[in-house]
């Protein structure tokens, strides 16, 4: 196994321990990402009376939506307590060293094909122009690190959320896995909450196909610039590279825990891998200064539609323009901009953005994962839906080469209640 280890390590791979819990009901301990339904207390409320008093990932997390209610510290407190708590309670039982194979059914994909692997971040950056074998796929916006540090610098437990990608034309590391499940250990398998969809794990720990996908790896590795771009959750990977930087900076040593991620990587050519669009919602916003403002900023022209069904066909047609939907107090239309020089629409929105609101602080933004949600924020009053497209998987990973890191919040993989629900763990912490 060691010769193994070394040789995924110069892949930036390791060979992970992971917890898992027992003796729970296991559709109470998994939640969704903490960074989803960031508007919408509504739905972590049903998530905590679905928990009730069980033993449950909600409690080892600080959901978005409420990172402004100023109780952040205690939450952060009560989260580090809570995971010594089931630690010392022995909520976990540690695997054997290896990859979990990860089936996930939603609403809307009958299959999505993943597998558990944890990651070196000395072989990770997010910075903009890094050759790095783990790349960030958008810009990294520093202020939201320091929340996420806050919890990850006392934290013996690495509970992610973050999915990388793979370019495997060939399918042949993860799917290939796959047509040899029935050969592996079912570890965990159960319905998720709030219209999550399902879940089923294979533990993969035998040493000859852990050489297998090894010997897959080191042959795609050839093949790419890029081993793994970031899918989801590249605040989430930037922030244990921060606390890692820090841990390096106060001595720790090179074998320290830390210094890897848990994370799920999943083949960009896999059929279950949906990529969806990213839309902004503006609050506290006075519309007609918004377009006005646009207008002066650009050459832009706003066109009204009679439907949401018209708006969105307008924006999805093939055209020169880049097309931005709206929606607001009850209008429909699109904004189009010529601006040829520059390939993505979301380069060309979020410029304009980032210049509006430091010119107006008391407008706030939020970036809004699935279009029910987008329609009904912006169909409210002082409210402004933006309604974007999707990115073409097929571009996405010359896109990285080419571009480097892309405006953030450009992509989603699946709407809100598709993302990665915490189920695995790993300590971070030595023993």
């Amino acid at each position: 196994m060691k010769n193994l280890q070394s040789r995924f390590s110069k892949m930036g791979i390791l060979i992970p321990e992971i917890l898992l819990p027992e003796n729970v009901e296991m559709e109470k301990w998994a939640v969704v990402a903490c960074d989803q339904f960031s508007s919408e207390k509504e739905y972590w409320r049903e998530t905590a009376r679905i928990v009730g008093d069980s033993p449950s990932t909600l409690n080892l997390i600080l959901p978005e939506c409420y990172l402004d209610d100023g109780d952040k510290q205690l939450r952060v407190e009560k989260i580090n307590r809570t995971m010594q708590e089931y630690l010392h309670k022995k909520v976990f039982r540690k695997l054997k060293p290896g990859f979990i194979l990860v089936d996930r059914s939603t609403p809307r994909v009958q299959s999505r094909q993943g597998m558990i692997i944890a990651v070196d971040l000395e072989h990770y950056s997010f910075e903009a122009d890094t050759h790095s074998l783990i790349r960030p796929t958008e810009g990294t916006v520093l202020e939201r690190l320091p929340p996420r540090m806050e919890i990850r610098r006392n934290a013996p437990l690495d509970i992610p959320h973050i999915l990388l990608l793979i370019n495997d034309n060939e399918k042949s590391i993860i799917e290939e896995a796959f047509n040899h499940r029935d050969s592996f250990e079912t570890v965990y398998n159960f319905e998720l909450m709030q219209d999550g969809g399902k879940i089923r794990g294979e533990l993969i720990s035998d040493h000859i196909y852990l050489e297998k996908i090894c010997s897959a790896f080191e042959k795609l590795s050839k093949k790419n610039d890029i081993l793994f771009a970031v899918g989801d959750g590249n605040h989430s990977l930037a922030t244990a590279k921060e606390i890692w930087n820090n841990l390096k900076k106060e001595g720790a040593p090179d074998n320290h825990p830390a210094r890897y991620a848990l994370v799920e990587i999943g083949n960009i050519f896999n059929e279950g891998i949906i990529f969806e669009p990213i839309h902004r919602v503006l609050f506290n916003v006075d519309s007609e200064d918004f377009f006005s403002n646009l207008k002066i900023e650009a050459d832009w022209e706003i066109i009204l539609r009679d439907s949401e069904k018209d708006m969105q066909k307008a924006i999805m047609s093939d055209s020169d323009d880049h097309r931005i939907g709206f929606i607001n107090d009850g209008q429909w239309g699109y904004i189009s901009l010529r601006e040829p020089e520059t390939k993505l629409t979301y380069e060309v929105l979020q410029r304009f953005l980032d210049s509006y609101l430091e010119k107006n602080s008391s407008v706030t933004i939020d970036y809004i994962h699935g279009e029910h949600a987008v329609f009904e924020l912006g169909g409210k009053r002082g409210t402004l839906g933006l309604y974007l497209t999707a990115i073409k998987k097929a571009e996405f990973f010359q896109m990285i080469i080419d571009c480097g890191s892309l405006p953030r919040k450009t992509f989603s993989i699946g709407e809100a209640q598709e993302k990665r629900y915490y189920i695995e763990s790993r300590k971070i912490t030595f023993d």
